[in-house]
């Protein structure tokens, strides 16, 4: 028994439980946790010579506590993207990519566009989403992570979804999740249309995306940042449906957020509109940047009529497209107009969308199918 005792893994050393002694170990297979079950490594000798029993208490605690923290940190740093991926990959990879560059997007928000349209816009999110995180010191954020891994794989038995709420919870609760931030894409968008809308149009848009304004702030005001953390993981989930649907769907399609940026679509839609299946993930390429001047302001129009009225989905309309690849080889000739799209590059099509609503009755997510 005492063998058994010495090459116990990590966490049922923790727990004090019997471990089987194999790598994974039952114990480990049996909780979903096999890909971070590990002995731990002795800690290597110390040069230095033990603090002597007359010691105060508190000079022991100190001394110890570096050691501890090696102990429970002798996994590479690699094991913390495992262990987030083996839960829900998409959902921890992309909250964690938004906390840590929208502070850049947010500061740009208040400093290079002050104009009066873009803050009436930033005045519609809530206040989780309107103020930048405040960054933390390495030191302590490496403690909170540490925290959290512990937690989150040492946790209690139960249904997966249960788990995985839990997780969440603990992620949040370490200060290591932020909601999704749509400042950066209304300040996007206002950048976009400063560049390629003439102020008709401009004033046109800013007009419908003002209409649901009061709607949005009444629901947003009610929602806590976990709440908001909840709706993304929704989101996530919605990504992961569709990678399935759009593999098996032979007409071009892609799907993007409420304010515009595309996260998924098919190699059909890609050949459309001539750009790589990649740009079409992630938010690289928003769905107004691939449309005519006239289409971007018709689709805004449209979905700002159904936006907050849940009796309504979808809308079928039309709209052209502006193939990318053919409209770079165009803007390459010398003397070329760089604000006129050649006709050869617009693509006349035909397309409905679809509104996704998460569960307080905001838009979360577009699914638009093109022919």
């Amino acid at each position: 028994r005492r063998s058994k005792v010495d090459s116990a893994c990590r966490f049922c050393r923790k727990s004090h439980m019997q471990c089987s002694g194999e790598r994974p170990c039952a114990r480990c297979i049996k909780r979903e946790i096999a890909h971070l079950c590990g002995t731990e490594a002795p800690p290597f000798p110390s040069s230095s010579p033990a603090p002597s029993s007359a010691s105060a208490p508190a000079t022991t605690a100190t001394a110890t506590a570096p050691t501890g923290a090696k102990n429970v940190r002798v996994t590479p740093k690699e094991e913390s993207p495992e262990f987030l991926a083996s839960l829900d990959a998409p959902l921890f990879t992309t909250t964690t990519t938004t906390t840590t560059t929208a502070e850049p997007h947010m500061g740009m928000t208040s400093q290079s566009h002050g104009s009066s349209s873009n803050n009436l816009l930033a005045q519609d999110l809530p206040a989780s989403e309107a103020d930048p995180p405040r960054p933390c010191r390495p030191h302590s954020c490496s403690h909170r992570t540490e925290r959290f891994l512990l937690t989150a794989a040492d946790q209690k038995d139960g249904s997966r979804s249960d788990r995985l709420a839990r997780v969440i919870h603990a992620k949040f609760e370490a200060g290591l999740l932020r909601p999704y931030n749509h400042v950066a894409g209304y300040t996007r968008l206002m950048k976009w249309m400063a560049d390629n809308m003439s102020a008709n149009s401009r004033q046109r848009t800013l007009h419908t995306l003002s209409e649901f304004r009061p709607t949005f702030r009444a629901i947003a005001s009610g929602l806590t940042d976990l709440d908001l953390v909840f709706i993304e993981e929704a989101f996530e989930r919605l990504l992961l449906d569709y990678d399935r649907v759009f593999s098996s769907m032979g007409i071009p399609s892609c799907l993007w957020r409420r304010t515009g940026e595309i996260y998924k679509g098919n190699k059909e839609f890609a050949a459309l509109v001539g750009v790589p299946i990649e740009d079409l993930q992630a938010g690289k390429l928003a769905i107004y940047e691939l449309m005519a001047e006239e289409s971007a302001v018709n689709y805004w129009e449209k979905y700002g009529n159904i936006a907050f009225d849940v009796g309504q989905k979808a809308v079928l309309t039309s709209c052209v497209l502006i193939n990318q690849s053919i409209l770079s080889r165009k803007r390459k000739k010398a003397g070329a107009d760089k604000r006129k799209v050649p006709d050869d590059a617009m693509v006349n099509a035909c397309f409905s969308f679809t509104i996704r609503r998460d569960s307080y009755g905001i838009p979360s997510m577009i699914v638009g199918n093109f022919i």
